[in-house]
């Protein structure tokens, strides 16, 4: 007979995973970077002959490392956070503080999901081309960012749900 799961868990296990994949995505697409970069300098350096392609994808893999890598950063609460205001709130406004910031970022995330999005498919229906020797269709790099920021609304979304538990744990403890 099948576990029977607590309703939710199963979805936030779910984005749980996907986050940790892309954090260790975004590392490999690091070291992938990295190999990229010693070989145009090898290959400028002892055959005088340069990757003209090189700084172009490194970029491309540097806006995929941050987007795509931005949901594991926040499930690892790796963020970096200015808690001047938070550090000075009683614990119960300290959560609700958290609560409010979180589904402000949430907010945030979804508007610019659905921004970056829009200007993917506008990039894919009018052909836009990178302005370089290699001409790289734009919509392929710029895909990153909305499939990184909406992997990262989601992680936020996680997060604030699991403020709001925390805000009512504390709650039927005071009670």
């Amino acid at each position: 007979m099948r576990e029977t799961k607590e309703p939710g868990k199963s979805w936030e296990s779910f984005v749980s995973h996907l986050s940790r994949v892309t954090g260790y995505a975004s590392g490999w697409v690091i070291f992938a970077m990295m190999i990229l970069v010693t070989v145009a300098v090898f290959a400028r350096r002892l055959f005088g002959y340069p990757l003209v392609f090189s700084d172009e994808y490194s970029a491309y893999l540097m806006v995929f490392c941050v987007f795509v890598g931005g949901a594991y950063t926040l499930q690892q609460d790796a963020h970096v956070r200015v808690d001047i205001v938070a550090i000075r709130l009683k614990p119960r406004a300290r959560i609700l503080f958290r609560i409010i910031t979180s589904f402000c970022s949430l907010i945030y995330g979804i508007v610019l999901t659905w921004q970056t999005t829009k200007l993917v498919i506008y990039y894919g229906e009018i052909g836009h081309k990178a302005s370089s020797i290699m001409e790289t269709p734009t919509w392929i790099p710029a895909i990153a960012v909305p499939v990184g920021m909406f992997i990262l609304t989601l992680q936020m979304f996680l997060c604030l749900a699991q403020e709001i538990r925390s805000l009512s744990k504390a709650d039927s403890a005071q009670g």
